[in-house]
């Protein structure tokens, strides 16, 4: 879109030729096409439409002409809904609307989209509002995919309830809890930042994420204090619990009886560590705690009912609860499971017996399951383990595993009832979240040192000048646009290619195409080398551009590189940067003879990338070579 944008005639919108745009309307631009989301700008009273390569997706076959087009004219399918929210937008007010419904004409017809969106007033040098910017998140599919799966609950459900009434009155308390367990809610994820006092000691958490499933429950709590809002965490412990992982860095998981505040059930958390605070992933576990209870309570009825009758009811009661049960003598040596053990394991009732049931647990659980279930039959007191049970398929799922006493008139265990649920996705999770909380870490001090970094050398070559602003700006430019190769890399590869047309065409390449000449073998980079080497072709863009090749119309702009593997998988790559036809020697036309550009390249490469680098510089032409070894920064060579 940055091509499509520049070379567009807007002389014949209301915005005017490009030349003539406000600094205002230029950054605002600036920032869409470096935004990885759907962004549009719609700038002026007439609203007029300038979008990313985001936005463009959604813009189905009103591409291109809605490019410069007021927006009242591209959407009037929409316009009865946008209109008052744009005259609201432009005096001040920002909304934000989730899974919001827009009958859209973009393929030709008109269809139901759903998006989220953000209207925010956009605002020019004299701070008034010039503007709109929308920022949006196509829900479609996920909107569609949640209706279909109600639908498909309730026809479920409906089916179970025809079940139940079949069976005898005493088991209707099943048909509530099966209906229980399949109404289960979505997770809960919240982060909070550890409060200090002057000492360093905890004394609060603050809130500073909260999903939508949480919002639904805390409302916006964003820079609260956990303490005031959940006084009831020191009771139960969960404070002492964030303390803890904060401190320690060990991730916790514990279930909690809760019954504080708005709340009152039981609750599945997962603690990790992020910064100095923690991650919480919290699932409501109430209506597996109701069944078990359930379960529970019909022991006495069990025990007063004939032998036969008993187990029948049991039988009938397994083989509608969704979860692995089962019940055993005493000694825990003959066991009566459900259909739905027996499926999920494809053992025989024959095979489960005397401890054949361990042949179903993870080689490396066995012991540990065995070992408690061995002490909580001695101490006649409630079992709880977590441990891995192996599908028929042969793969292994984590399951919450609960063995429980019946006990007669006399106090004596008669016989044990068991459950297990399965909260595989619950260690998924917790596991994910701490891979993307340690690279979002390693990813952010990076950032950060680099900034650091570039401030540093640009305010020694410039000092606190404009000429300091202007070419900070355009550092942390070239650094965003690295940011955005990166954020998109796990699905568009980046390549040297793509790098280097990057940072030439946002200096304005593209005027030059007839004097650049780019070649070289298809080279994929490694996220780790991409900032730094992205850094190094913007600086000898930017000089090529003020004071080089690209200054002359009879100068000459070449880039190449060949890559060199050997027989043990590494190599070397050499990137040759060749300016020619330089109208009088470098130095005479950069405010310094020796700036943050050459330092970086002959210095900050061979250290970060142990790169081998020469710069030589003559009157009428420029030669930079990096050698860059293939086997540690950079990956195998593709030749598709």
């Amino acid at each position: 879109m940055a091509e499509r944008i520049r070379t567009h005639d807007w002389s014949a919108t209301a915005l005017g030729a490009a030349d003539t745009w406000s600094p205002s309307l230029r950054a605002t631009i600036s920032l869409l096409l470096g935004c990885g989301f759907p962004m549009i700008a719609l700038w002026g009273r007439d609203l007029i439409q300038v979008y990313n390569d985001g936005f463009r997706d959604l813009m189905g076959l009103k591409h291109p002409a809605g490019l410069g087009q007021p927006t009242r004219e591209c959407w009037p399918e929409v316009w009865h809904i946008n209109a008052p929210i744009y005259d609201r937008v432009w005096g001040g007010e920002t909304f934000t609307f989730e899974d919001a419904l827009y009958p859209l004409s973009r393929s030709g017809r008109v269809e139901d989209a759903w998006f989220t969106l953000t209207y925010s007033p956009l605002r020019d040098e004299a701070g008034e509002i010039a503007g709109i910017l929308v920022v949006l998140l196509e829900t479609t599919a996920r909107v569609l995919a949640d209706r279909a799966l109600r639908e498909s609950e309730a026809r479920f459900r409906a089916e179970l309830e025809q079940q139940v009434q079949e069976r005898t009155a005493e088991l209707q308390a099943s048909r509530d809890l099966l209906k229980a367990t399949m109404d289960s809610s979505m997770d809960m994820i919240q982060v909070f930042k550890a409060v200090r006092d002057a000492s360093g000691e905890i004394v609060d958490f603050e809130w500073i994420l909260n999903n939508h499933t949480s919002e639904s429950l805390y409302g916006r709590v964003r820079g609260e204090s956990l303490l005031e809002r959940n006084p009831g965490v020191i009771q139960e412990g969960i404070f002492e619990t964030f303390k803890r992982v904060t401190e320690t860095g060990q991730p916790s998981t514990a279930e909690h009886h809760y019954v504080h505040e708005q709340f009152d059930g039981w609750f599945f958390q997962c603690a990790v560590k992020l910064g100095d605070g923690v991650a919480t992933t919290t699932k409501e576990i109430s209506a597996w705690k109701a069944a078990q209870e359930e379960v529970l309570r019909l022991r006495d009825e069990i025990a007063q009912a004939a032998l036969r009758e008993s187990e029948e009811r049991f039988r009938a009661l397994a083989r509608l609860i969704p979860v692995l049960l089962w019940r055993t003598d005493e000694d825990g040596r003959h066991n009566s499971l459900n259909e739905a053990w027996l499926t999920y394991t494809g053992q025989t009732p024959q095979q489960s017996q005397d401890g054949g049931w361990l042949e179903a647990i993870h080689p490396d659980d066995r012991e540990a399951a065995s070992a408690a279930f061995r002490t909580g039959r001695e101490q006649q007191r409630l079992i709880e383990v977590q441990q891995r049970i192996r599908r028929h398929d042969g793969q292994y799922r984590w399951f919450l595993v609960r063995q429980a006493p019946i006990v007669d008139a006399e106090g004596q265990v008669t016989q044990w009832i068991g459950a297990a649920m399965d909260i595989h996705d619950l260690h998924d999770l917790q596991e994910r979240q701490a891979v993307l909380v340690a690279e979002l870490q390693h990813r952010t001090r990076n950032l950060l040192g680099v900034v650091r970094s570039i401030a540093h050398q640009t305010m020694v070559q410039t000092g606190p000048t404009e000429r300091f602003r202007e070419q900070f700006n355009d550092r942390l430019a070239a650094l965003s646009r690295v940011q955005g190769l990166l954020s998109r890399s796990d699905q568009e590869p980046i390549t040297l290619r793509t790098l280097i047309r990057t940072e030439l065409e946002a200096l304005g390449g593209g005027d030059y195409a007839d004097r650049i000449h780019i070649a070289g073998p298809p080279v994929r980079l490694r996220k780790a080398s991409v900032q730094t080497l992205a850094l190094a072709v913007h600086e000898l863009a930017t000089n090529a551009r003020k004071y080089g090749a690209l200054t002359s119309e009879h100068g000459r702009l070449s880039v190449t590189w060949r890559a060199d593997a050997d027989d043990r998988g590494g190599g070397t790559l050499l990137i040759e940067w060749i300016e020619e036809g330089i109208s009088r020697p470098r130095e005479g036309r950069g405010p310094t003879r020796r700036g943050y550009g050459r330092e970086l390249i002959e210095q900050a490469m061979p250290y970060a990338l142990n790169a081998k680098t020469r710069y030589e510089l003559g009157e009428t032409r420029l030669r930079c070579a990096i050698e860059l070894p293939l086997g540690e920064r950079f990956g195998a060579i593709s030749t598709a």
